[in-house]
């Protein structure tokens, strides 16, 4: 599933190409792919007038209300037509057009008149200026949780994904089913820096392709080669050369290094 750096890449993307366009026709081969109460009366004759990323969420914001994308899997939103898995088509007045194609049809475009009420529920954005040092550690301090799955929950922190998760603790030397509460002042520090440089330099890579992600016309990111641990169970550690151990946490495949990250319980 695109994260964090990904959507951020698919969004820059489409501050490129989509904004300023208005909608002339929409089809739905995939009907359950777009909710809305009338998805023609609300979209046809709107302008896009901006796009950004809220968590892993893509925000097309039209001259009123906005569509609010989930990727989900395998979704991909692209100027490039094909025959097959084509859930949402968005054709323009100039002539171009938007397909939101998806092979599992797992992604979901919703028409809301209030994109900033239904995002609500989604905790502070890890790359932005709320989010503090300090505002983590007592944001941890309060979880008696395991601090893997703690950081996927998007509701107490957004945008994180199982790569940068695994990523990120790694790099600060924590050990994936520590307690998030009984994590020191210091390693907290490290853990959000890690969390930063992460993600800022994912999307310099214009994001991680493992499996199926693309953007644009079938561009790749290449953020995979700097990966320290993810899909690397088995192999030895870059750092002390262990094994990478792989586990499940939380039903979520997860990778560490037993040498190099201390659990905290």
């Amino acid at each position: 599933m695109p994260e964090l750096p990904e959507v951020e890449t698919v969004v820059r993307g489409l501050q490129n190409t989509i904004i300023g366009e208005t909608i002339l026709d929409l089809e739905v081969p995939w009907e359950k792919a777009l909710i809305a109460d009338d998805p023609y009366e609300s979209m046809v004759g709107k302008s896009i007038t901006g796009v950004r990323r809220r968590a892993k969420y893509i925000v097309i914001e039209l001259d009123r209300g906005a569509l609010v994308v989930h990727l989900r899997m395998t979704g991909k939103l692209t100027p490039l037509f094909s025959e097959k898995h084509v859930t949402v088509m968005l054709h323009f007045e100039s002539g171009n057009s938007l397909y939101f194609k998806d092979t599992r049809k797992f992604g979901r475009m919703v028409y809301t008149e209030d994109p900033h009420d239904m995002l609500a529920h989604l905790g502070p954005e890890p790359l932005g200026e709320v989010f503090t040092p300090n505002l983590f550690y007592k944001m941890l301090r309060g979880k008696n949780r395991i601090i893997k799955p703690l950081l996927l929950d998007q509701t107490f922190l957004a945008g994180l994904g199982n790569i940068y998760v695994d990523e990120a603790l790694f790099q600060s030397g924590i050990q994936p089913l520590s307690i998030a509460s009984a994590i020191p002042r210091i390693r907290v520090k490290s853990l959000y820096s890690a969390i930063k440089s992460i993600l800022s330099a994912s999307i310099q890579a214009q994001g991680t392709t493992v499996l199926n992600f693309s953007h644009g016309d079938n561009q790749s990111g290449t953020y995979q080669g700097a990966l320290q641990v993810y899909g690397r169970g088995g192999e030895p550690c870059l750092q002390c050369e262990q094994p990478i151990v792989k586990i499940k946490v939380g039903q979520r495949g997860t990778h560490y290094c037993e040498g190099c990250q201390k659990k905290y319980s």
